[in-house]
């Protein structure tokens, strides 16, 4: 039978057995797509999973009306998939202040359509987060490179436009109060580099503000350890800081 043949039976029946049989003659198809991403740097087995899941999507999407092979339909489906995949890795992988930042920016722009009726200006975005024009800029167009790269060419491992500059992410003004947003970027990287332990540690007593007795009765130890252990954290903290902020 012809793959679309089984295509066509495989829609008439949603048979298990018929899609695996799909599955397993059109891998050399699979593997042939996936030599396009051969820079990727992601595991092979990985993107054949991948690859895998947009040939099955491709199966239950085909359309035999249009008068094409089904080879000729699977292919951009398994690369878009492969594609977006990808991209997703990559965003993933951004620092966790990138995402902070993005997710900021998104809300903030939604917030104000919504009052201003209409997009808002950079500058409205700017002033709304306490951030300079080119600080948004630079994670918009980050998040919009990798966008591109998703959809045309990858970044080879260890590409500038692997992250966001964090230097050009700067506050307008002070605030009384309140870390401005290079150094809290500062802060957030060092965290980062902390253990899950110390990271919980720090954020239940100086960003929940938990007292030492609540966060020995939450992390089921004693406060003397919870004492000991949080001004470890601390000193391994200021010591990853590469400037001072508190």
């Amino acid at each position: 039978m012809t793959n679309e043949q089984l295509v066509a039976q495989y829609a008439a029946t949603r048979s298990a057995a018929t899609l695996d049989q799909i599955v397993r003659r059109n891998q050399r198809l699979l593997h042939h797509v996936l030599k396009r991403f051969a820079s990727a740097d992601e595991p092979y087995e990985d993107l054949v999973q991948v690859a895998n899941l947009g040939l099955i999507k491709a199966v239950q999407r085909f359309d035999p009306e249009r008068g094409v092979k089904f080879s000729t339909y699977a292919v951009p489906v398994i690369e878009g998939e492969v594609r977006h995949h990808l991209r997703d890795s990559l965003l993933l992988r951004q620092p966790r202040w990138v995402k902070k930042v993005y997710g900021q920016i998104e809300e903030a722009v939604g917030t104000l359509t919504r009052q201003l009726g209409r997009q808002p200006q950079l500058s409205e975005i700017a002033e709304s987060l306490n951030i300079t024009e080119a600080g948004i800029l630079e994670v918009l167009n980050l998040y919009a490179r990798i966008d591109l790269h998703g959809l045309d060419e990858l970044p080879a491992e260890g590409d500038a436009l692997a992250t966001a500059d964090r230097h050009e992410v700067r506050a307008l003004r002070r605030t009384s109060f309140a870390l401005p947003i290079e150094d809290r970027i500062v802060l957030y990287e060092a965290l980062d580099k902390l253990s899950g332990f110390e990271r919980k540690l720090i954020y239940l007593l100086f960003f929940r503000e938990f007292t030492q007795g609540e966060v020995a009765s939450a992390l089921g130890m004693t406060q003397k350890k919870v004492s000991r252990e949080s001004i470890r954290a601390l000193s391994r903290l200021k010591a990853l800081m590469t400037r001072k902020v508190f």
